[in-house]
């Protein structure tokens, strides 16, 4: 239920509290408290109850209050909340002003030798979706050996709703080479015009992982066997081959209609 301890618990770390820190704003929630209490109350260390008070202090989620029986903290009102995430929404739009105004300089610094071979590794969903947002970097044309649902990247569909959406906005084009029975690897670029994608027997070339070819970079995807790992290969003369090798088996692939 939405009411749940739990479940405000774990909304509250969603919001940017950890679990102490949400349990003791819970529980100051309800009224005015002295560190003792608290400790006694959530089974935190009143050591640890003091150093995360000073915290939620810091962040004008709680508060303070003295009488003639002493002191005692108090939660602030929970719009703060609210407050803080704006505070964070105008920090994130600053940081991504400042990247975009950036990036320019740090490309311009950044050692282009056509005869380079890097090789970068990833690992999980959060790896993926690094990999997947290179990926819109694309220049002209994206090839891509094999298929199957981006959901087995990525499960959260917000963000391949966002993914998708930046794939129609970069305006590369994109050409597809799947096994048959398989499913497309891009899910919503083929209403846009600049989408094609052929079946090639498994026999012919078996495609269990994804292969995507890209300006220079060659990235492999691998989520077999309750594994999520990633390389990114950049090197201009290994794009080309692989590029040539695409065309390749493009020819003999079958494009369905």
């Amino acid at each position: 239920m939405l009411n749940s301890k739990d479940s405000i618990l774990q909304r509250l770390k969603t919001l940017g509290l950890k679990q102490d820190e949400a349990k003791l704003y819970l529980e100051l929630l309800k009224e005015p408290s002295t560190h003792l209490k608290l400790a006694r109350a959530t089974g935190i260390n009143r050591a640890k109850v003091y150093r995360l008070a000073d915290q939620l202090e810091k962040r004008s989620l709680v508060g303070k209050r003295s009488d003639d029986r002493g002191t005692f903290l108090i939660a602030s009102d929970p719009a703060t909340l609210e407050v803080e995430l704006v505070t964070h929404e105008e920090r994130l739009k600053t940081q991504r002003q400042t990247l975009q105004s950036v990036m320019p300089v740090l490309n311009s610094i950044k050692t282009n030798d056509p005869s380079s071979f890097i090789v970068y590794t990833y690992e999980g969903t959060e790896g993926f979706k690094q990999m997947l947002w290179h990926e819109l970097k694309a220049q002209g044309e994206n090839l891509i050996f094999g298929g199957g649902p981006l959901t087995d990247l990525v499960n959260n569909k917000r963000w391949i709703d966002k993914h998708q959406a930046r794939i129609i906005e970069a305006g590369y084009s994109i050409r597809e080479i799947i096994n048959p029975g398989e499913i497309s690897f891009t899910i919503d670029a083929k209403g846009n015009g600049r989408y094609r994608f052929r079946t090639i027997p498994s026999g012919v070339l078996t495609l269990e992982n994804q292969t995507v070819i890209y300006n220079d970079t060659v990235s492999v995807y691998h989520w077999r066997q309750q594994q999520k790992v990633g390389i990114e290969i950049v090197s201009h003369s290994y794009a080309n081959t692989m590029r040539q090798i695409f065309e390749l088996y493009w020819q003999q692939a079958t494009e369905l209609s």
